[in-house]
């Protein structure tokens, strides 16, 4: 089979893989419960930033509907800057999110083909390897969570392609082919992925370095470096204003052990249970693909990279255990370890290796006919049938008919190649056949009932929506909504669980400002301002601020907060509606269409406006409290934490009197002007973050921290004109870090070339 063909064929069994994934996925789906993180957080911000650019890029780098106002480009977990997402801009969304599915699994599926062949591994061998990894518990679990999880998931088989290609031959070229898929992975926007294949590259390279000393090893050791060091540099232009809200961010900092356990630990009950049911979450194991995982260390051509896929894959399972080892209380303790949540995940790293150890394993049953090593003749069929036997105790009800029939057949199959040495590469491909279509036969696609053959199995999950249009099903009524609010005006959204068309993210999509936003990395500010609104306390942890986003009104919602906020508006479903009863004195009911009330909220504050003193309170936490249960005036003082540069806390409260006025109202850039009896201050209830300037009459003023999470500006007695433009020196510096470093490499590169 020529080059050309051979690859054209993978590239067709991994997009037919991924295609026979999606359209399960979708028939599946109306049985089976939606998932909230496609649809309450992607699946939005894709059609935000779609609206954005077709707006000329206006709100491109700063959302003004959610949070009191949030970056956009700059919040990593948006990932707006991977290339899939431009499907995005060509397709219907929900046409996009399937399209974007089956790229991302194409992707991982040829890169795993690519690596079972870099392993030695053979055609038939490298496809099943691949269908494995494209339909394992690993790639389901992040591909059916989010597609921003699927895409981080997807590059790690090139990561590994290139550092075994580095390993092999330790090339510049190789080493930028490793840069490139981490860089890949590293703009859908979730970090903890990239932080496992960073961590499974180091060990496999030290693996190879222990393992077998030899000349090179300072050259590959130089070569990895530079494909691991030059991903955040390639991809600074995302990574610094990242970054930058990392610092900002309530995620930036080690977690406590409560926090890090997350949804919990891996244990035996709950391992038993997913590999019953064929969960995909807290369990690693497809059943006929794993019979073969063994079979790798048995043959001497293919144990060196068994063996390390094997024991990394073993100790990822470990660590998926959490705080029941003592290996997990090792790792949270090494650097950026007790960074990220949820041990399970671990359980990534570990379908992926299987899927590496089924290929090596069906390599290793096509050359058991002909080995001169008993263990490798005799271990082919004797693994694969412990491992069954192993596998029907495991599962709380005992292996199906389908199981065993298929699990025999790869048990058989090494003895027949015993008797039949010459049939070994026929009875190979009919083992990765059997595998393939184990894992195809069980697709764990958050499934409800699937029957294939003698199988029946039933699997929770997360499903698509049935239409996406669910998430405008209110459209009429923001616009409504729209035509009555004006710039200084903002809503609060009360909404049930689960709901999709009205949800935190429905502000994004209907251009209405408002306090809330479902952000897997809020700002800390803006969190703990949200968790003291809603409960009246100090915010301890960080499911303090995820678990109020969703329900009615609590009783204990601080008013205060709310009209500090400039909230004029409350859009509540009817079915969690206690708004009348929580707010005293109740708002007034202005609108009521299709299970939606709307309230106004007259005692709100504008969203802008002149105030004539400020109170210096210190620390935060006492500020913030005070804010909540204080009797201030806060449209005539407004509190801070330190003075201003100027000194000045203004003029008594009763003295001065003064209006602010929207000129421009664009996401990046406002216009105010203000007329003030007396030299004071400006108030905007927008969120005060990096990358703010401010100018009065032309002259740069600094922009102050105020009312927690706030902005105040120093104004002069007086008509004056106020200007704010969001212009991140991060984004500034990212984008020249990015460029000089394509050029430096696209320089070293030619030089290279022609050498």
């Amino acid at each position: 089979m020529g080059r050309r063909v051979e690859w054209a064929t993978a590239a067709a069994v991994a997009t037919a893989t991924a295609l026979y994934f999606a359209v399960i996925w979708k028939l599946d789906s109306p049985r089976t419960f939606t998932s909230f993180d496609t649809y309450q957080h992607f699946y939005p911000n894709m059609l935000y930033l779609v609206a954005a650019l077709r707006d000329g890029g206006r709100g491109l780098l700063w959302n003004p509907y959610q949070s009191c106002g949030a970056p956009f480009f700059g919040t990593l977990s948006n990932g707006i800057a991977y290339p899939g997402n431009l499907l995005f801009l060509l397709l219907a969304p929900d046409q996009a999110l399937l399209a974007l599915t089956v790229l991302n699994l194409t992707i991982g599926g040829i890169f795993t083909y690519a690596l079972c062949r870099e392993l030695g591994v053979g055609r038939a061998g490298a496809c099943c390897g691949a269908v494995v990894f494209q339909l394992g518990t690993g790639a389901v679990d992040v591909t059916t969570w989010a597609p921003l999880l699927g895409g981080p998931y997807v590059w790690l088989p090139a990561s590994m392609l290139f550092c075994e290609r580095i390993l092999r031959a330790p090339t510049f070229f190789n080493a930028l082919g490793l840069a490139g898929a981490l860089s890949m992975a590293l703009l859908p926007g979730f970090p903890q992925i990239v932080f496992f294949t960073y961590q499974l590259i180091a060990l496999r390279v030290l693996w190879a370095v222990l393992a077998k000393p030899f000349a090179g090893r300072w050259r590959v050791l130089l070569m990895v470096g530079i494909g691991l060091v030059l991903p955040p540099l390639l991809t600074a232009v995302q990574l610094l204003p990242a970054l930058e809200m990392v610092r900002a961010s309530m995620r930036g900092q080690a977690l406590s052990p409560e926090e890090v356990l997350g949804a919990g630990a891996l244990d035996w009950a709950r391992l038993r249970r997913g590999f019953t049911w064929g969960w995909e979450l807290g369990n690693p194991f497809v059943t006929l693909p794993s019979l073969l995982a063994v079979n790798g260390l048995l043959h001497a051509a293919t144990r060196r990279a068994a063996s390390f896929y094997f024991s990394a894959g073993v100790l990822y399972f470990l660590l998926a255990f959490g705080y029941a080892t003592p290996l997990y209380r090792l790792y949270v303790i090494l650097p950026l370890g007790a960074l990220f949540r949820d041990p399970t995940r671990f359980l990534w790293i570990t379908s992926f290796c299987l899927a590496i150890l089924t290929a090596l394993g069906v390599e290793a049953i096509g050359r058991a006919g002909v080995s001169r090593s008993r263990l490798a003749r005799h271990g082919a069929w004797a693994a694969p049938a412990l491992v069954l036997l192993g596998f029907s105790f495991l599962s709380l009800r005992g292996l199906s008919r389908l199981e065993w029939t298929l699990g025999l057949g790869i048990v058989i199959a090494p003895l027949l190649a015993l008797l039949v040495p010459r049939r070994r590469a026929a009875l190979g491909a009919l083992v990765a056949a059997i595998a393939a279509y184990g894992a195809l036969a069980f697709p764990l696609v958050l499934g409800s009932t699937v029957h294939w053959g003698w199988s029946l199995r039933r699997q929770p999950g997360r499903g698509l929506l049935a239409d996406g249009g669910l998430l405008s099903a209110h459209a009429g009524l923001f616009a409504e909504l729209r035509r009555r609010m004006s710039e200084q005006d903002r809503v609060y959204l009360v909404h049930g669980h689960p709901s999709f068309a009205l949800e935190p993210k429905t502000a994004s999509l209907f251009r209405v400002p408002s306090i809330q936003n479902y952000e897997p990395q809020p700002t800390q500010r803006a969190a703990e301002y949200f968790v003291m609104l809603l409960s009246g306390r100090i915010m301890e942890r960080i499911g303090e601020f995820y678990y109020p986003l969703s329900g009615p009104m609590p009783p204990g919602l601080h008013r205060r907060l709310l009209d500090a906020a400039a909230v004029r508006y409350i859009v509540a479903d009817a079915a969690v509606d206690h708004t009348q009863d929580v707010m005293r004195p109740p708002p007034q009911l202005i609108m009521e269409r299709n299970g939606l009330r709307v309230y106004e909220n007259s005692r709100a504050l504008p969203r802008a406006m002149y105030v004539p003193r400020i109170e210096v309170v210190r620390p935060p936490d006492t500020l913030l409290l005070r804010l909540a249960n204080g009797i201030d005036d806060l449209s005539r003082v407004t509190l801070v934490e330190n003075d201003p540069p100027s000194g000045f806390r203004g003029v008594p409260p009763y003295a001065g009197h003064g209006s602010a006025r929207f000129v421009t109202n664009e996401p990046e850039h406002l216009v105010l002007d203000v007329d003030a009896s007396e030299h004071g201050f400006l108030f905007l209830s927008d969120h005060n973050f990096p990358g703010w300037e401010a100018t009065v009459n032309s002259a740069a003023v600094p922009i102050q921290q105020a009312n927690f999470l706030f902005r105040l500006i120093e104004v002069p007695a007086g008509a004056s004109r106020v200007e704010l433009r969001y212009r991140p020196r991060s984004l500034q510096t990212g984008a020249m870090v990015s460029a000089l470093t394509v050029v430096l490499v696209s320089i070293i590169g030619l030089v290279r070339r022609r050498t």
